[in-house]
């Protein structure tokens, strides 16, 4: 039922009661059940909110979580749908609450299982049917049940939805898009693990080359040496020509030199982390050259996805890594992978997408998204920002807060400065983002001041320099 234009202003403007929220307990949906719903109040980072939480059983080996959460006042008529990081089983809380100050009713699904954390990929063991739910059923279904109690509890449809999602969730964005295409009106896609199958393969084979080769392990203490080798043959928007045999030792090993089986290995990881200007080593000490078994990084992610999901062997280590597993976790990539340019169904029905990534991300191949963004063809409806010296999703050297996300704040509550809302305005009003000022608090703490902003263009055009400690140069 769609409510009459005064009746939707003043439930946007606050000013008519949505239905009472405990009676969203005994609501009907087809294809899941409430299992609780109550206000919630007094929380320092949101105003008041029906907390609505489900489970939905599209098939008989199917559990798929999912919370929603609506504004108890000041609803915007918006349903916002956020993506999850890693191997999901977890709500973003911060996040959700951000959207509830916003004042969008908002929804999440825990893709149909429970996990530790996003690097905890053991629920797959034994579960066809949960790989299918994570990989792209549980984003329908939840989205489906999640509409149904917005309109139950504001007697009004949502005017516009959106999905927005960072990493695995920018993979859940682009399968929005690629699947359910009548669902969404304007989508954002950041860092998008798009090829997940070949980005964890490829995690594998890094790792599998740096522990299994003697020597082969870069040191923390090299990645400066690779950095300022790096900066000195790239140059900033143009191309590099960067050859890491510049950096082999000639004498003794040093600090400032690369033996060749670690010569070997950086090679290995340049394949998908190109070496720019601002991309070595940024987060590889962490990520990908971490010693550590137990800290979470790239290893985790290959051991977790090989062992649970591909294999069903929980103690398989990279070490045992054969062509005949790189083969097994292939045959997953119609489940898992968002790499479909076909987006002829969102494109028609006025569906607007924008994808970011960082240069220097050291988790998803900024080479994949660009390619993916060149592939789509025809790009009225699409843009691609991609961001100098951002890490995974945030963070990093150079600007990188842009409105993307809680953690990253945009330096002025407009679209010039505020993805999200730069989004908001192409959908609603037709103005599409040409161009997006990113700003680099001090210590990436907004509270700490700004260091620095920049200006960066849809691509594939040049990026502007950083105005250091300057004021912005606003976009058009």
């Amino acid at each position: 039922m769609v409510i009459a234009g005064a009746l939707l202003a003043a439930v946007m403007a606050g000013g008519a009661a949505p239905a009472d929220c405990t009676a969203l307990a005994q609501r009907a949906v087809s294809g899941a059940q409430v299992l609780s719903a109550a206000a919630v109040t007094g929380r320092a980072d949101a105003p008041a909110f029906c907390r609505v939480v489900l489970e939905s059983r599209p098939t008989a080996a199917s559990r798929i979580g999912a919370e929603v959460w609506l504004p108890l006042k000041g609803w915007t008529g918006r349903y916002v749908q956020l993506g999850t990081g890693g191997f999901a089983g977890t709500f973003p809380d911060a996040g959700m609450a951000a959207e509830v100050r916003r004042g969008n009713a908002v929804a999440v699904t825990d893709t149909g299982h429970k996990g530790a954390d996003g690097f905890d990929a053991r629920w797959a063991l034994g579960a066809s049917e949960r790989v299918i739910d994570y990989g792209y059923r549980s984003l329908k279904v939840s989205a489906v049940a999640a509409k149904a109690l917005v309109a139950a509890f504001y007697g009004a449809t949502p005017r516009h939805s959106y999905f927005i999602g960072c990493s695995n969730g920018g993979r859940q964005a682009l399968m929005a898009a690629q699947r359910y295409p009548e669902d969404w009106d304007g989508i954002l896609a950041g860092s998008p693990a798009l090829r997940w199958t070949d980005q964890l393969s490829s995690f594998a084979r890094i790792q599998h080359a740096l522990r299994s080769t003697p020597g082969a392990m870069i040191p923390a203490a090299k990645l400066p040496a690779i950095q300022k080798a790096a900066t000195a043959a790239c140059h900033d928007g143009g191309g590099c020509a960067f050859d890491p045999e510049r950096l082999g030792c000639a004498g003794p090993e040093t600090d400032a030199c690369l033996t060749a089986a670690q010569m070997r290995a950086l090679r290995l990881i340049l394949r998908d982390f190109s070496a720019t200007t601002a991309a070595v080593p940024g987060g590889w000490d962490q990520w990908i050259v971490n010693p550590d078994r137990q800290a979470q990084s790239q290893l985790t992610f290959a051991e977790q996805f090989f062992g649970a999901v591909v294999l069903g062997r929980p103690d398989w280590r990279v070490e045992d890594l054969t062509p005949e597993d790189l083969a097994r976790a292939r045959k997953l990539s119609p489940v898992l992978d968002a790499t479909n340019t076909d987006l002829g169904r969102f494109r028609r029905r006025g569906g607007k997408l924008v994808i970011y990534v960082g240069g220097a991300d050291p988790v998803i191949s900024p080479r994949a998204v660009i390619d993916y963004y060149q592939r789509l063809g025809r790009q009225d409806f699409a843009r691609l920002f991609v961001i100098g010296g951002m890490l995974h999703c945030q963070g990093g050297l150079e600007p990188n807060a842009f409105g993307q996300a809680p953690v990253a704040p945009a330096l002025r509550p407009d679209a010039r400065h505020d993805v999200r809302l730069a989004l908001e305005r192409w959908v609603e009003e037709g103005r599409a983002p040409e161009r997006i000022t990113a700003v680099k608090y001090v210590d990436d703490d907004p509270s700490k001041g700004v260091a620095a902003t920049r200006t960066v263009k849809a691509y594939p055009t040049r990026r502007s320099p950083p105005a250091g400690g300057r004021k912005p140069q606003d976009a058009a």
